[in-house]
Formats: structure tokens, C-alpha cells, sequence
């Protein structure tokens, strides 16, 4: 019996080749070199792979590779070499069965959980709606006595309180005198017939004035009218067409003083 992983290592040794040289050159990595080297089988993978890499490398470093295969299977068996490693350190070569996976068992817990949260919302929401709900009042009469349910009664609500507002009172703002017809005379009083004279003049036919005043003038709030001829008058923007005489001039008419 031989060994091979010291055969191997000899040989590339007394041909000068490096590991990297030997990696490139065999397409084997360098660890799996080294691992022949050692006899660590179990670093390489399956042992039909094992095989295969003792007899390239076996070849590449110009050693009879079937010595090599031969030696392996002597001390490994013809089958994969994990197997003996397996009966080596004295542990069973039972399969064991796959653990179940618990993936669905956590789905049916989580889908538990979120109906019995569901649930306890639901619960407390119908609670707080029923809470909510005003009384039914009615009255019922049975054999037994008469039942009598209270329904509490809603205030009306009160009216809105309006706050009256207080009306300014009207004004004489503006007063146009226009001779349309003829010439007439015109004289103008604050007030009443002994008021002062605002103006007085002679209108030529059609000509017109507009007398100017402002309404705190006017005490009584009036204006008193003495005409000559026919004359239109308008008052805050209300024509009237009058005919020579005495006339009382309010913010909303004219009247002929008695």
C-alpha cells in the first residue's frame, strides 16, 4: 500500500510545478490540488468527481492513474468515498426523513390570530353603535300591566334672535329747477315760508339749476317752493312738473302749501 496523496505531491514537486501552474494547466482549483495532496477527501465533492480529478491530475503529473484509482478503491471502496467517511466516524448511514416544513402551520396560526382580532373589533364596534342609538319610546299594554318606554325629548331649537336695524331717515339731497315751458321766477327757503333764502332768481325758457346745498342745512328736513310760472321740479331724482304757487318739497314729495 502506498500513499497517494504523497505520490501526487512527489511527483509535481520533482517536476518543478507550481499549484497555480497545476490549476491553470488541469482546470482543477487549488484547494482541491491540495486536498489530494492530503488525502482530505472529504473537502472534494462526490466521489465520481473524486475519481475524475485523481485520474487528471494523475495523468497531467505523468503517474499511472490506474494505480492511483485502484488504491483509492482499496482503501475507499468503488462507491462514494462520503459513504465510508460516513461509517468512519461511526455515525449511521440512515437517511433521515426531512423535517416537515412549518410554513403552512404558521399560516394557519396567523390566519387564527387575525379572525379572533377581527372578531374582538367587531364585537366592540356593535357595542359602540348599539350605545349610540337613541331609545325607542313607545308604549305597550299587555295582559300582564302596561309598559312604558321613556324617549328623551330633543329642545327644539330656539329661533335665531334677529337684531332690528334702526332706518336712516331720508334726505333732500338734491334739487333741479328747469324752465322747459316758459320764463318763470323762482325762490328757493330752507325749511318753511320764513326760512333763508337758498336762491331766488328768474329762469329764461330752458334753462335749468341745480341748487346747491348740503342736507344738515335743512333743520326741518324740507325745502318751501315759490313759482312763478310752470316749472319741472326733481327732487332726489323724482321729476314733477308744477304750476306757479307755494309748494312744501319733502324727500319723498311735493305738496301745494294751502
Amino acid at each position: 500500500m502506498f500513499e497517494i496523496g504523497s505520490t501526487l505531491r512527489d511527483a509535481r514537486v520533482r517536476r518543478d510545478i507550481s499549484l497555480q501552474r497545476a490549476e491553470a494547466d488541469t482546470k482543477i482549483r487549488v484547494k482541491y490540488i491540495q486536498a489530494m495532496e492530503n488525502e482530505d477527501f472529504d473537502i472534494l465533492p462526490a466521489g465520481t468527481y473524486v475519481k475524475g480529478f485523481l485520474r487528471t491530475y494523475a495523468e497531467y503529473l505523468g503517474i499511472d492513474y490506474q494505480l492511483i484509482l485502484d488504491e483509492y478503491n482499496d482503501r475507499f471502496g468503488t462507491g462514494d468515498h462520503r459513504e465510508h467517511l460516513i461509517v468512519q466516524t461511526g455515525k449511521s448511514d440512515k437517511t433521515r426523513a426531512p423535517r416537515k416544513p412549518r410554513k403552512q402551520t404558521n399560516y394557519l396560526f396567523v390566519a387564527i390570530f387575525a379572525i379572533v382580532i377581527i372578531a374582538v373589533l367587531a364585537y366592540l364596534g356593535w357595542g359602540n353603535s348599539e350605545s349610540e342609538k337613541p331609545s325607542l319610546v313607545t308604549s305597550t299594554e299587555s295582559g300582564a300591566g302596561t309598559e312604558t318606554v321613556t324617549t328623551p325629548t330633543v329642545p327644539a331649537e330656539a329661533p335665531p334672535v334677529t337684531t332690528p336695524t334702526q332706518t336712516q331717515p331720508q334726505l333732500i339731497e338734491s334739487l333741479v329747477l328747469s324752465a322747459d315751458v316758459g320764463e318763470s321766477w323762482v325762490r328757493v327757503r330752507k325749511d318753511n315760508e320764513e326760512g333763508d333764502i337758498l336762491w331766488e332768481n328768474v329762469l329764461a325758457a330752458g334753462e335749468s339749476k341745480t341748487v346747491t346745498f348740503t342736507p344738515s342745512e335743512l333743520t326741518e328736513n324740507r325745502l318751501v317752493l315759490n313759482l312763478g310760472n310752470t316749472l319741472l321740479v326733481e327732487v332726489n331724482g323724482q321729476s314733477q312738473r308744477l304750476n306757479g304757487g307755494v309748494y312744501v318739497v319733502t324727500p319723498t314729495s311735493i305738496a301745494e302749501l294751502p
